[in-house]
């Protein structure tokens, strides 16, 4: 079961705590910060308290849950803010899709459109003589 917790919408870190470990208890297998839907969406912050929130659950029940930043996404640069943030937080263990994700569709253009620029640089040697 997934849970939605529109962090935006929330007042403090606290409360972003508080609806976590509330939505663990209830048996939610991924957490997912917001519809994308209101502002802000995902944050970084948000999102660090959430995985903490997960990592302290996971401790005290053994069951590992999810975590699904999603909205306001938009370049490569702000995924690997998510993943530096799942990874140092939850651990290697959690990157894969079965316990991470990025909801984003607007991401994955962005990706193609770098990767593209990048196939696109010529690379001829400089030769100055």
């Amino acid at each position: 079961m997934k849970i939605i917790l529109e962090t935006g919408c929330l007042r403090s870190f606290k409360e972003v705590r508080i609806a976590s470990l509330l939505a663990l208890e209830a048996g939610a297998d991924f957490l997912k910060t917001s519809t994308g839907k209101t502002a802000p969406a995902a944050t970084p912050e948000a999102v660090f308290i959430m995985c903490q929130a997960i990592k302290e659950y996971q401790s005290i029940s053994n069951r590992k849950v999810g975590i699904k930043p999603a909205g306001g996404i938009l370049t490569p640069s702000d995924a690997i803010v998510y993943y530096a943030i799942v990874k140092e937080t939850l651990g290697e263990e959690w990157l894969n899709n079965n316990l991470f994700r990025i909801g984003a569709s607007k991401l994955a253009n962005n990706i193609l459109t770098e990767i593209t620029a990048i196939d696109n640089i010529k690379t001829e040697p400089i030769i100055y003589f």
